[in-house]
């Protein structure tokens, strides 16, 4: 399955993060998630959800720290 089907390809999604028995919710750009998502399929030490309809407004959600750093190749 591709990433496409999941989420648009250009724009803001609403990403959950499971490390250790804890939740992360993050808004986080598309371009940046297909990185993240690539970098994830190397090794899977923690566990990725992709929230599309959720009642909560993902955009008052924090910003995936260091998310610029998954935007670059």
């Amino acid at each position: 399955m591709t990433t496409e089907r999941w989420f648009p390809p250009e724009g803001d999604v609403h990403v959950r993060i499971w490390l250790a028995g804890v939740v992360f919710d993050y808004t986080v750009t598309a371009a940046a998630v297909r990185n993240l998502i690539h970098d994830w399929r190397q090794k899977h030490w923690f566990t990725i959800e992709f929230i599309r309809d959720a009642i909560d407004d993902y955009r008052l959600l924090p910003r995936l720290p260091c998310e610029r750093l998954f935007l670059g190749p």
